[in-house]
């Protein structure tokens, strides 16, 4: 049951994410595009994945950077 379960929200996030990107590279205004993202994220009561994500991201690309020097010494 458990493997489902991650099957499942692995889906939904996967979903939200192709949706998101949709906006994002539709071929209109980008900040017209933000805006259409950002009440979309609202209206599924997702309004901080974008900044968590992001947080996320820069946490990660800045332990790959430590981990590099720390190899190269």
């Amino acid at each position: 049951m458990k493997k489902e379960g991650n099957l499942l929200e692995g889906l939904l996030l996967g979903g939200l994410i192709g949706a998101a990107l949709a906006i994002l590279f539709a071929p209109q205004a980008g900040e017209k595009s933000r805006k259409a993202l950002k009440e979309i994220l609202n209206e599924l009561g997702l309004e901080g994945v974008v900044e968590r994500f992001s947080e996320a991201f820069e946490a990660g690309k800045e332990e790959i950077e430590r981990t590099m020097k720390e190899v190269e010494m």
